[in-house]
Formats: structure tokens, C-alpha cells, sequence
């Protein structure tokens, strides 16, 4: 097992500020931080309030970095079980990992992002990403300044075990688990859901690898809550084992980065996005409707969209995205090729779709439409072609400056 985490996940394609406790919740020290007094002088305007000190549940921080495989802020009783083999050996492997991934794939993300993406795109507060399983990780790297992120596939949410319940034994196994089912974002950047079945033995569900993202990618995970969707639609916090009594079942995260003080709120909805699936779940799709504008990301969608069986979907995404960042795995190029009101910029290159998809999703029009039009560069791979590196995005944006859905 070891052998493995060291060498066969490299092979494969491969923070920290302190807390101060107050009971069973902490909150971080804002002495650094000191409030201007000086309004003596008229012409000078108002200090502006200070921003609400965020509630940290302590007990959930110190989970979701020991199940990131970092180390806590301060000694307690996860002390003992950071020093056992098997949690060490994760710890190092996935600070290998990590660091490989985020040289040949990540770093070059943002710097796309910066330069190209965001000034395509435009603002949004919010970001909606549709058959995304938990991929947190790839979503915040294209919409790092979003405030909202709503998530949504058929992956379960189940509450994660506490360690120090487990035998030693067990959670070895527990590791394990979560290292095989991060080979398939180490070296090719998406899940597998079938992958994923298999691989999650000990541990089940996208909390773990929501928290390993999250964690990794500079965030406390300071709040939780599991929910469902009324009618309203409105937020209804209920206890975990409740959620399979409702139709749209959800987790709620709140994440804290130390180092710039922003807050981050991330839905995850276990749900099918399926036309039978919204039909059966209205709600969804008016909590939707409540953000607005926003803007959506598709990637490695196994080309559900090209199907009869996800139209609602497809047309929900045109309807009401802001902009869409998507590969040709999301919606089908024939949908929005004759819309007058929206704006296509096109990068990388087109590539015939991977052999286990067979050639009815192959895109003529799309294909030819690469080869007559200049495409901007893609300078990282993200999608099913990691093999070859002939990754395409497209970024379609509304002209129009309101493209909110009418409740």
C-alpha cells in the first residue's frame, strides 16, 4: 500500500492561520486587523464595518484536514493518529501528487483564468456546475472570485465516520480508499463514477473529497449543514440520516480562506439532472431561477446532453446562464449555433470524441467550425483527451445584459 501511495500515484500522472477556541466553536484573530478611528475630519468618509468575524465549527475544521491529509492548527486528539503509518503515508503522497498536479495542470489554470477567462466572462457571484460529482478543485481554478458555487450529480452524501472510532486497521483501509479514488483527478482530471463505486470502500459519498479539495485548495471548512429544498424553494436544515426521505437532498459548506478573509458558500445536490429527474424536483430548478445570472461550467459531462433524455437541462443552461465554459462533452453545438444573442469564442482543438463514446457524439459541425475559425490556445489538458492533450473549450456568452429566468 505504501509502495503504492509514494510511487504508483506519481507515476500515474501524476493556510494556516491559528484559531482561538471558545467552547466547542472558534473564531479567528482579528487583532491584526485593527479598525482606522480617526473621523474627526469631515471631508473623510466613514470607516466602513468591519466584516463578521466567521463562526468555526472547531470539531468540522479539524475532520475535513485530517481527512486532506494536513495537519491541524493546534495539538488534539487527532495528534496521535497523524503519527500512525497509514495517515503519514497519505500525508506524504498526496503532498507529491498535489505538487505535480499543480505544475503541469493547476498553475497553468489560474494563469489562463486571469488572463483570458475572466475578462471573457465577466462577473458572477455565482457558479453552477451540472454533473460535476465532487469536483470542487477544477470549478474554483476557472471561477476563483465567485462567492456561491452550486453543484449538483448523482454521487451520495453520506457523513463521514469519525477516525478516532475506527480501528487502526480500519482506517488504513480508509486511506486506502480515498488514494485510489483520487488517481483518476491526479492523472486525468475527472471521477469516474464507476471508479468511484468501487473505490470508496471504507468511506462513501463526495464529502471527503469536497473536504480534500477544499482544504488543498487553501480553504477552512468552518460550517455544514445537510438540507433538502421545500417548495419555496427554501433551505431546510435537517439531521443527516433524514435526507433520503426527501427528493432534493443537499450538503452545505461554508469555507473561510485565511489568507485574503474570504468567505465561499458550496451547494452540493444529490440529485439526476435528467428530464425525469427536474420534472420530479421543481424546486431545483426555482432555486436556481433565485440566483439571477450565473455562470455555469460543464466538463467531462459524458455527453448526456446530446441525448432526448437531458433537455430540460440543456435548455434550463442556455436560457439562463450568464456564460458557459464548456468542453463538446456539455451541450451540443447545434443548440446554440444559430443564436443571435449569444457570443462563442472557441479554444484549443477539436478532437474526435475518446473510443468508449462511440461516434454518434461526434460534432461535424463543430469540427468544421474549429478548422475555419481561429481558435485561442488551451495551455493545460482538462477533460476525457489526456492522452493526447487535444483538449477543446468554448466560452458562450449573452449579449444581453439580463438573462434571468421569469418565476
Amino acid at each position: 500500500m505504501r509502495a503504492f501511495l509514494y510511487i504508483g500515484l506519481l507515476l500515474m500522472g501524476f493556510a494556516c492561520q491559528p484559531v482561538r477556541e471558545e467552547g466547542n466553536r472558534a473564531t479567528y484573530d482579528t487583532m491584526t486587523h485593527p479598525v482606522a478611528t480617526d473621523t474627526l475630519t469631515v471631508a473623510e468618509p466613514e470607516p466602513a464595518p468591519a466584516p463578521a468575524t466567521p463562526v468555526v465549527d472547531t470539531a468540522l475544521l479539524r475532520l475535513s484536514r485530517f481527512y486532506a491529509g494536513l495537519p491541524q492548527y493546534d495539538s488534539n486528539h487527532y495528534a496521535p493518529l497523524e503519527r500512525e503509518n497509514a495517515w503519514l503515508d497519505f500525508h506524504y503522497a498526496m503532498q507529491l501528487n498535489w505538487e505535480l498536479m499543480d505544475s503541469l495542470r493547476l498553475r497553468k489554470m489560474s494563469a489562463w483564468q486571469k488572463e483570458t477567462l475572466a475578462p471573457a466572462y465577466g462577473n458572477s457571484q455565482v457558479v453552477f456546475y451540472p454533473f460535476s460529482g465532487p469536483d470542487f478543485l477544477h470549478m474554483h481554478r476557472l471561477f476563483p472570485d465567485a462567492s456561491e458555487y452550486i453543484m449538483a450529480a448523482l454521487e451520495p452524501i453520506v457523513e463521514l465516520p469519525q477516525p478516532d472510532t475506527l480501528s487502526a486497521s480500519v482506517r488504513e483501509k480508509l486511506f486506502d480508499s480515498l488514494t485510489v479514488s483520487l488517481r483518476d483527478v491526479f492523472g486525468k482530471s475527472y471521477f469516474i463514477t464507476s471508479h468511484m463505486r468501487k473505490d470508496m470502500k471504507q468511506i462513501q459519498g463526495v464529502l471527503p473529497l469536497m473536504y480534500f479539495f477544499s482544504v488543498r485548495e487553501g480553504f477552512d471548512v468552518i460550517q455544514q449543514d445537510f438540507l433538502y429544498l421545500d417548495s419555496s424553494p427554501r433551505e431546510v436544515v435537517i439531521p443527516h440520516h433524514q435526507l433520503h426521505w426527501h427528493t432534493t437532498p443537499g450538503v452545505r459548506l461554508v469555507l473561510h480562506q485565511p489568507t485574503t478573509g474570504a468567505v465561499k458558500t458550496v451547494y452540493y445536490f444529490s440529485i439526476s439532472l435528467s428530464n425525469a429527474g427536474l420534472r420530479d424536483r421543481p424546486e431545483f430548478v426555482r432555486f436556481l431561477d433565485s440566483r439571477g445570472s450565473y455562470n455555469t461550467f460543464i466538463k467531462s459531462a459524458s455527453y448526456l446532453m446530446h441525448t432526448k433524455d437531458f433537455t430540460r437541462i440543456r435548455d434550463l443552461l442556455m436560457e439562463s446562464s450568464a456564460a458557459l465554459l464548456q468542453d463538446d462533452t456539455g451541450i451540443p453545438y447545434r443548440s446554440f449555433r444559430d443564436r443571435l444573442d449569444q457570443e462563442l469564442s472557441l479554444f484549443g482543438e477539436y478532437a474526435r470524441p475518446v473510443q468508449s463514446f462511440g461516434e454518434e457524439v461526434y460534432q461535424a459541425a463543430l469540427d468544421s467550425l474549429y478548422r475555419v475559425q481561429t481558435a485561442q490556445p488551451l495551455p493545460f489538458s482538462l477533460g476525457y483527451h489526456w492522452k493526447t492533450r487535444k483538449q477543446n473549450y468554448m466560452l458562450i456568452n449573452r449579449r444581453k445584459a439580463s438573462v434571468g429566468r421569469t418565476l
